[in-house]
């Protein structure tokens, strides 16, 4: 099963012969799953134009055995399935997709050449739609206003010539999903019946003018404004289309970093093949200015890469033996071999594209409540449309049957739940690619709902806040020089393979020191190294193994409680000591402050000792910090904030952070860490910088404002214009003598909304919430 696709289910318990800590409310077991059903797949889904779409194929795709549940997504074109028990063919999907009034189609991020087609045909149908309809209407303004008397019979005759293959052409595609009413109504649906009236009733004044007098209507025609109604619903879907392929980007972008040729060695002979034909275990090479074709381990050479593409780091990274290499990431200077390790879908840069792609297709759980609305907002416009024809129909002024009209297919044009149903989708899909092109990766919409509500950040130190590689501070000896002391214990440290050995020799290489060989070594596991050096016998170790040694040790320095000791005895006589402490990650302290300036909480759990821990959070600035937490305790500790009503951020990269990281409210992975923690974790970050977490945190609450920003102005306009439309301002403006010279182009003389008006409102409403979306795609850190 495929990485993205798996079911978190880790679980962690409080050890029951350990008190818990402080901030453990009680010992507990923690389950925590991604989702309840085996596992998932996206289908590409063409034809959706608004929230009421995207319910007629959640309901089509559930229908389908072995479907448990569907959240489609009409902006990125997408709907993610979770499958229960075994997956249903591609035919049955495709067929019950069909049913709903849509078809299968093509991912965006693989689809470019038929997307430009579509984008052409779409501008074609608007240009068309608009030109014709803004012609008609000039024509006969002038002949109202020039009084040019042209005649009426002839004059509406040739506009219904023109009008009417022009709206079939240009308005079908709208019709054709607006009139599928077994599957539910939708906004096309709105905008066909809007239309269509205002065409039946030109038809009727045009072929039928005596009975107008009768019925107390005015005979004119309103072709126009069918043209132009559908001209810019139709330029509306065009502009959409293409902020879609915007929100889309950052797949494609990604997927476009992906080599298409790869250099491989086989059998002795170099290769240059399809990087789809890569197998594991192949010798590849990556000549300077080349990308790396597949996730791999340097075998060979020295170089830098620019693994900007996939962390967002600008600064390249160095590559030589044993060091991993990335597919799509660039090598810049030197001649790199290296063993192919994971190739196509498995690589990182795979798995990032896939992850970006499902986070913005899947739904943030604020989304349920717009779909709720969208589920009963169609049905709920036509009856009011309905209700606005009647009442002015039957009490308006004369021509009281054409104020109906106008007043009915304006509300029917101007009602938008297209912008109630892009307003989340359109945000997340935003947020999620800025945040990739961070190197910050949501699971989902849902983790990035939650991490905008985040009020509490808990650091794991080794690793996370510290670099987990420990460095030489500081060194001290009654008998020998500094470097003398360092070039001695680094001789028989060389031998070692411990941390805090190749912390030594680190330092030694350094200070340029010349390494001596060593004889006889011998390690002493948890206490040190014994070795001979020149001929003399060398001691390295904690103050046990030189008690163990019969080595005196009255006169060695004191402990250090920030720093690891290495207490040096040579020919059995003790000379000095070396203290090795783990580094703050560059980025520590300045995360930490940030938090800590917008109100978040901060705490560091830590197995490492008291002494230790309290130091490494006096340098990185955090005030709450526990020690001595075994991995089941860091959990419980996050469920003891929970339940004191703290929604908490984990951020880890060891696999003995899985577990708190599953039972946080959002949990944040390293990348650089282990697998275990990146898949127990809502959030994987790409770089190994603690800043990047506050970015993460940070981007989450701009993009969480971004979709109240929006979801506010939808139903403010809903709210607003519907009323508008049904006729609401024709009371106001009486009462308050007129409508002022100012709003004559959008009321008219009687103070009924203007049904062109309200097609270019639509429009923009649609259009306002995609751009304030955009803007995430712009957002800095601060």
């Amino acid at each position: 099963m495929h990485p993205l696709h798996q079911k978190r289910n880790l679980e962690a318990s409080v050890s029951a012969d350990r008190p818990p800590h402080p901030y453990t409310e009680t010992a507990m077991s923690i389950v925590k799953s991604s989702a309840a059903s085996d596992y998932q797949t996206v289908l590409a889904v063409e034809g959706m134009h608004c929230a009421a779409c995207v319910r007629r194929v959640e309901r089509a795709l559930v229908s389908v055995d072995g479907v448990a549940s569907a959240s489609a997504d009409f902006l990125s074109g997408r709907a993610i399935i979770e499958l229960d028990g075994e997956a249903p063919n591609q035919t049955a999907l495709a067929a019950a997709i069909e049913r709903a009034g849509y078809r299968l189609g093509t991912p965006q991020s693989e689809a470019a050449e038929p997307q430009d087609r579509a984008l052409a045909a779409l501008i074609w149908r608007a240009a068309t739609a608009l030109a014709l309809g803004w012609a008609m209407f000039v024509a006969m303004q002038i002949n109202r206003w020039a009084e040019l008397g042209w005649d009426r019979d002839l004059l509406f005759t040739l506009m219904f010539a023109v009008a009417t293959p022009a709206l079939a052409v240009a308005g079908w595609p709208i019709a054709r999903q607006g009139l599928r009413l077994r599957a539910g109504a939708n906004m096309d649906t709105l905008i066909t019946l809007g239309a269509a009236a205002a065409w039946t009733y030109s038809v009727a004044a045009t072929f039928s003018g005596g009975a107008f007098e009768t019925a107390g209507a005015a005979r004119e025609v309103f072709f126009d404004t069918a043209l132009i109604i559908v001209g810019f619903v139709t330029l509306g879907r065009w502009l959409e289309a293409r902020v879609k392929r915007r929100a889309a980007s950052a797949v494609a972008g990604l997927l476009a970093l992906r080599p298409e040729r790869a250099r491989v060695i086989r059998d002795g002979e170099e290769l240059d093949l399809e990087a789809d034909e890569v197998l594991v275990g192949d010798l590849l090479i990556a000549r300077p200015g080349e990308r790396i074709a597949v996730d791999g381990v340097v075998l060979g050479g020295i170089s830098s890469v620019d693994e900007a593409s996939l962390t967002g780091e600008s600064a390249p990274v160095a590559k030589e033996a044993g060091t991993s290499v990335f597919a799509g990431t660039v090598n810049l200077d030197g001649a790199l071999r290296y063993e192919a390790r994971q190739v196509g879908a498995g690589t990182a840069l795979a798995r990032m594209a896939a992850a970006v792609e499902r986070a913005q297709a899947s739904k943030a759980p604020i989304q349920r409540l717009a779909d709720r609305i969208a589920a009963v907002f169609v049905p709920a416009v036509i009856a009011v449309a309905a209700l606005a024809f009647a009442l002015w129909a039957a009490f308006g002024p004369e021509p009281a049957w054409t104020l109906g009209l106008l007043t009915a297919v304006a509300v029917l044009v101007v009602a938008c739940p297209c912008a109630l149903g892009l307003a989340t989708p359109a945000t997340i899909a935003a947020g999620a690619g800025r945040a990739a092109a961070l190197g910050v990766l949501f699971r989902d919409a849902e983790a990035l709902e939650r991490a905008a509500r985040v009020n509490t950040v808990v650091f794991d130190k080794t690793g996370t806040l510290t670099t987990g590689r420990h460095r030489v501070v500081a060194a001290q000896s009654h008998a020998l020089t500094e470097r003398d002391l360092i070039a001695l214990t680094a001789a028989v440290e060389s031998a070692s393979e411990h941390p805090l050995a190749a912390a030594v020799v680190e330092r030694a290489r350094e200070l340029e020191l010349e390494i001596a060989p060593v004889d006889n070594f011998r390690a002493l596991p948890g206490r040190g190294a014994v070795g001979r050096v020149g001929g003399r016998e060398v001691a390295v170790g904690n103050l046990r193994m030189l008690q163990e040694l019969g080595i005196k040790t009255a006169a060695l320095p004191s402990a250090r409680p920030d720093a690891t000791a290495l207490f040096v005895a040579l020919d059995g006589e003790p000379v000095g000591a070396i203290w090795t402490a783990d580094q703050l990650k560059a980025g520590a302290r300045e995360a930490v402050a940030s938090l800590q300036r917008i109100g978040v909480r901060v705490l560091m759990v830590t197995g490492d000792a008291e002494q230790v821990a309290q130091s490494v959070g006096a340098q990185a600035g955090v005030d709450e910090v526990v020690a001595s937490a075994l991995p089941e305790e860091k959990a419980g500790i996050i469920a003891g904030l929970q339940a004191q009503g703290a929604v908490v951020a984990m951020v880890g990269d060891g696999v003995n952070d899985a577990p708190a990281l599953a039972q946080a409210d959002a949990g944040l992975a390293l990348r650089s860490g282990a697998d275990l923690a990146v898949d127990a974790g809502d959030v994987t970050l790409m770089r190994d910088d603690p800043i990047t977490a506050v970015q993460a945190l940070a981007l989450a609450r701009a993009t969480r404002r971004t979709i109240a920003q929006n979801l506010g102005f939808a139903f403010a306009y809903n709210l607003l214009l519907i009323p508008l439309a049904a006729g609401i301002g024709v009371p106001i403006f009486d009462a308050v003598g007129g409508v002022p010279g100012g709003l004559e182009w959008a009321f008219g003389e009687s103070g009924a909304f203007e049904p062109i008006i309200a097609a270019i409102a639509m429009m923009l409403s649609s259009l306002s919430v995609l751009t304030n979306a955009l803007r995430l795609q712009r957002w800095r850190p601060h």
